[in-house]
């Protein structure tokens, strides 16, 4: 888009809603606006890298704009199988910030460095979580994508600017990633997309709260190149039932 087109649509934007544009970047900035914002950027991101790896003859892969309706679950993204019409449903979920972890002897994964998804329902939509609390059953969605990059952050800040842990933490994933700065270590961890199916992580039918990844040879989490296999395979178990 073009700057002067997306200086007109933030003008219109401003006007529709009556938010003072002076202060816009204020808005946008407030603690309790990014992580919305940075939410609803992170599933279009991963449309934009789903898209990359299906073949578009055989896929269509949509963003969801629409609202929950009572009794049913807000949807992420729509992969749809071209020869079948069968719907395969993927929700997008980010790292905990700051859940980074080398891992040692002591942490539930041990010696394998590792993070946490931030799996459960956001507390607009616990009430349709009944007695899971805010967990997701495993029939909630067919797919779960996330990516390392939140987990660098380190959480409870007080500044606007991420914060980092101190480098000779993060090098063991300097070397994962093959980088040698913060900037590359974003860009490679933004890059990292992996994908779960909800009964591969479940315990006892609902997905925990906030499960974890190991960064090498996680048996549940796959790399996106894996998913068009894994597509096919819910499909044909769809098409079955």
């Amino acid at each position: 888009m073009k700057p002067n087109v997306l200086g007109e649509e933030i003008i219109t934007y401003c006007e529709k809603y009556f938010i003072p544009i002076d202060h816009i970047f204020e808005i946008l900035n407030d603690q309790k606006v990014v992580p919305m914002i940075r939410g609803k950027g992170m599933e279009y991101n991963a449309v934009y890298a789903i898209k990359t790896i299906l073949n578009s003859q055989e896929w269509i892969t949509q963003k969801l704009n629409l609202s929950a309706q009572p009794g049913h679950l807000d949807q992420d993204i729509s992969i749809t199988h071209r020869r079948s019409g069968i719907i395969v449903t993927v929700e997008s979920k980010s790292a905990v910030r700051g859940s980074f972890h080398q891992g040692s002897p002591k942490t539930r994964i041990k010696n394998e460095p590792h993070f946490k998804v931030k799996c459960h329902r956001s507390r607009s939509n616990v009430k349709l979580a009944k007695t899971s609390n805010d967990r997701y059953h495993i029939s909630s969605f067919d797919i779960v994508i996330t990516n390392p990059l939140n987990c660098l952050y380190i959480g409870n800040t007080i500044g606007e600017d991420f914060e980092f842990p101190p480098e000779n933490e993060l090098a063991i994933l300097y070397e994962h990633y093959n980088v040698s700065s913060i900037t590359e270590l974003e860009k490679a961890s933004f890059e990292d997309w992996r994908f779960a199916r909800p009964c591969d992580i479940a315990q006892n039918e609902f997905i925990p709260r906030t499960p974890f990844v190991k960064f090498k040879n996680d048996p549940n989490w796959m790399p996106l190149k894996e998913m068009p296999n894994i597509l096919l395979e819910i499909v044909k178990e769809k098409r079955g039932r």
